[in-house]
């Protein structure tokens, strides 16, 4: 038997609650805890489908993103000092955040060019400009 309106809502608002610890930067065995999930596996799963769901039916998740890039701008800040003074553990933290950061602004330039495929590209539309200007001399010929 499936389960009832009430005992629906309940468990999407179980989710939701999950998500909104978790972009507060709250540890899953915390969320699990605090939501009444029985392990943190189930509060990872839950906060997944609720990103899931809401991907679904075409909401925007930019203030998902949003918040994620504040989260690695505060790291990033808190560990800035230590490694533009030679802390490299500090370095590390800073250039993932940043690349986490360019990930999800989407601002990472294509990684691999091929140069046969532009080549391809490029003898694909000489053939069809020949194409095209050889039916132009065709057109008045007789059969």
């Amino acid at each position: 038997m499936g389960a009832s309106p009430r005992q629906r809502l309940s468990a999407v608002e179980h989710r939701t609650q999950a998500l909104q610890l978790h972009l507060a930067c709250v540890d899953l065995r915390t969320i699990a805890k605090q939501v009444g999930y029985a392990d943190a596996s189930a509060a990872k799963k839950a906060i997944d489908r609720t990103i899931a769901d809401s991907i679904a039916r075409g909401e925007e998740i930019d203030d998902i993103r949003r918040e994620q890039i504040m989260r690695y701008h505060r790291l990033q800040a808190a560990h800035w000092g230590k490694a533009i003074k030679g802390d490299t553990k500090a370095s590390d933290i800073v250039l993932k955040c940043m690349q986490g950061t360019e990930r999800l602004q989407d601002l990472a330039s294509p990684k691999r060019i091929s140069i046969d495929a532009q080549k391809l590209g490029d003898d694909i539309l000489a053939l069809l400009a020949d194409d095209g200007a050889g039916n132009d001399d065709d057109a008045g010929a007789a059969p």
